[in-house]
Parts: C-alpha cells; sequence; structure tokens
C-alpha cells in the first residue's frame, strides 16, 4: 500500500544506544512537540558528587571479538553489486503470473463507498513473493496474484485492523482492485573484469574483491570495538554506587528532555515515546530518564578524576575532522549544525572514552567458525 508500516529493521541502522555520552551541563537543543510547536532541552544542571560515587574503572576485563571475513560475505557483496544493475526484461512466452515474476500494476482502493488516493496506485512493480503490499494476516497480495494472467483485474475484499497505523482507515473494509499491466524476470549481469571496470573504481573482480574485504573488516572492527566500549561503560556503571535519589523536579525535567529527544524517531516508527523507549530500550521513560541522570553524573566524575580539558588545538582539529572526514566545507559550515559546546562535550566525551579503554585489559575472544 502507499501508506504502510516501516519496518523495525531499518532501526538497526539507524538509532544509536544510549550510552554514556553528553555531560550534565547540556547546550539546548531544539524537537518539536505532539502539537507541533518548538520545544527545546532545558539545561539540567546536577552536582555529579552529591548523586554518585565512583567505583573502579581501572582495570576492567573487556573481550574483543577477532574480525573475520569470509568468502561467502565477500561473495554476497560480489552477488549484491549485480544485483543494482539488474535489469527487466517483459516475459512473452506466457502470461500466467509466478511466484518470482516481477508485476507491474494499478490498484484502486474504495473505502467508505469512495476511492481513496492515498491506497491507490499506478505502474507500480513488484515481486511476487516479498510480501511488500500485503497486510499480515489480512490479505497477501503475491497468493491472490499468482496464477492471474496479464490484463486481469483482481478484486479483493479485506478489512483493515482495527490498530492499523493510519487510524483514518483502522478497522474500515476496502475493495481492493489490482489490474496486472504486465510481468518481467530480472536479469542479473554476469560480474567480470568488464563490469567492474565499467561501474565500480576497481579494474577487475580479484581488485573489487580485495577492497570489498578490507571495508567488511574495517566495518566488523568498528562494530567490535563500539561493543568492547559498550561492555566497558556498562561495567564502570554497575560499579558506581548512587548515593541518594535525584530530586523528582530534576528527575521530571529529564524525562521531559528525553521525551523532546525521542519525539522525532517515535513518530518515526509511528509509536508515542513511551512506547519507542519501552521497544528500542527495554524501560519506562522514568527509568531511561533516571539512567541517563546517572550516566552523565559519572561521566562528570570521570572528566574530573582524570583532569580533562578541551584545548584550543583539540577544539581546531576536531573541526577539521568534520571537513576531512565528514565533508564540511569550512568551520562556518559546521557551526550551522552544531554549537561549540556540543563539539566541545564530544572531545571530552572521547578523551573520557580513550582514557577508559588505555585502562583495561583487553582480551581477545575465541573465533568463532564461519561457513566459506
Amino acid at each position: 500500500m502507499t501508506k504502510k508500516l516501516i519496518s523495525a529493521a531499518l532501526f538497526g541502522t539507524a538509532i544509536l544506544v544510549m550510552s554514556g555520552c553528553g555531560s550534565s551541563e547540556k547546550a539546548p537543543e531544539k524537537g518539536t512537540t505532539e502539537a507541533g510547536k518548538t520545544a527545546e532541552v532545558t539545561e539540567v544542571k546536577l552536582d555529579a558528587d552529591e548523586y554518585m560515587e565512583l567505583g573502579e574503572y581501572k582495570g576492567l576485563t573487556v573481550t574483543m571479538e577477532p574480525v573475520k571475513v569470509s568468502e561467502k560475505e565477500v561473495k554476497e557483496q560480489l552477488e549484491l553489486l549485480a544485483e543494482d544493475y539488474a535489469d527487466y526484461k517483459e516475459i512473452t512466452d506466457r502470461d500466467t503470473v509466478q511466484k518470482g515474476d516481477f508485476v507491474n500494476m494499478d490498484y484502486t482502493c474504495t473505502i467508505d463507498g469512495k476511492k481513496n488516493e492515498d491506497y491507490s496506485e499506478s505502474d507500480i512493480d513488484t515481486q511476487i513473493g516479498d510480501g511488500e503490499y500485503s497486510i499480515e494476516d489480512v490479505y497477501d497480495l503475491d497468493a491472490e496474484l499468482t496464477g492471474a494472467k496479464v490484463g486481469d483485474t483482481v478484486a479483493i475484499q479485506y478489512t483493515f485492523p482495527s490498530d492499523y497505523d493510519d487510524d483514518t482507515v483502522a478497522g474500515k473494509e476496502c475493495k481492493m482492485e489490482v489490474t496486472i499491466n504486465s510481468i518481467q524476470e530480472e536479469v542479473i549481469p554476469e560480474i567480470t573484469d568488464a563490469f567492474i571496470k565499467e561501474n565500480t573504481e576497481c579494474d577487475t573482480v580479484e581488485e573489487y574483491k580485495e577492497q570489498t574485504r578490507k571495508e567488511l573488516e574495517d566495518a566488523y572492527a568498528s562494530e567490535a570495538e563500539q561493543t568492547v566500549q559498550d561492555d566497558l561503560w556498562e561495567q564502570v556503571m554497575d560499579n558506581c554506587k548512587q548515593k541518594k535519589a535525584f530530586p523528582e523536579d530534576i528527575v521530571q525535567q529529564e524525562i521531559e528532555n528525553q521525551t523532546i529527544e525521542n519525539e522525532e524517531w517515535a513518530d518515526y516508527f509511528g509509536m508515542n515515546v513511551e512506547e519507542f523507549i519501552k521497544e528500542y530500550y527495554g524501560a519506562t521513560v522514568e527509568e531511561y530518564a533516571q539512567q541517563s541522570l546517572k550516566q552523565r553524573c559519572v561521566q562528570d566524575l570521570l572528566v574530573k578524576a582524570e583532569g580533562i580539558t578541551v584545548s584550543d588545538e583539540d577544539y581546531k582539529k576536531e573541526i577539521q575532522t568534520f571537513i576531512d572526514d565528514y565533508g564540511y566545507e569550512d568551520e562556518a559550515e559546521v557551526m550551522e549544525y552544531y554549537t561549540e559546546d556540543e563539539i566541545k562535550e564530544d572531545i571530552v566525551y572521547n578523551k573520557m572514552l580513550k582514557a577508559l579503554m588505555s585502562y583495561a585489559n583487553v582480551v581477545e575472544g575465541e573465533e568463532s567458525a564461519q561457513a566459506e
């Protein structure tokens, strides 16, 4: 359908898991309230020593998983490249839809006795078997179209689920008419040196495979390092002690701040903030806010214990990193997106993490067998 639930799988590559990043004194950030009005995160000031006590943070042991890229994984990337350049050829020796066919179709949905433009489209392509235009436990478009012929119009009657994400049609009956315009087959090109030279920056298949292997190794190494840092931070937090509870007004302010900061993501996935935080952080909004306050206090204590500061040279180097690594034209463009305080907070956090890692006992995990 034109309107459909966004897969939560997308979230795996898009959302940042809550960490100890950010100090207890935050620069104002803007968000959007449910009413569509502009909202600002309000600075929360805490005396970290009053609420938290540092535990042992030196000599902690963490496991770094070994990085290995199999031939199978490299081959899969080659196959994905080939699929990106696939062509589509109309099937002319039969006119009956089969599983795996690519179908070009028009569909019209009639809801409340009227054509609904939001749920009607023309010249749409879908592959039979991928389930893209179906609603789970309501109707299976792939099954409905399989066996139909080019030129046929298939009528499907169904009722939208009562909890459907679009409340304007939730619980309503729909008559969908699907006209099959054509069927096509996917033609995937052969991966040859000539194909690689034409479509990539490499000259040969072997060169592209080596480049792909290196990119995968770098990605896996980055992921492994992030996991180690997360594990280390969790141990640091576990070793800390909370001296006394945070004041209720501070907790409520942090709840408001987290609501503002997470509202856009929650809306993206069709949830309210409470549902979103429960789904992806496994906590209530209050638990999430409490943990955020604890982590900020612990970070402040670590920064103080390690004597971490930000020099002018540190700041200039960070700005240059934005320019060199992230494509910003100059400092002025960087400052269009970030405040000076945000950049300095990032520097402090990275220095703190570097200090923690320097004290850690990093051991290599056992290499798991991978299919070739």
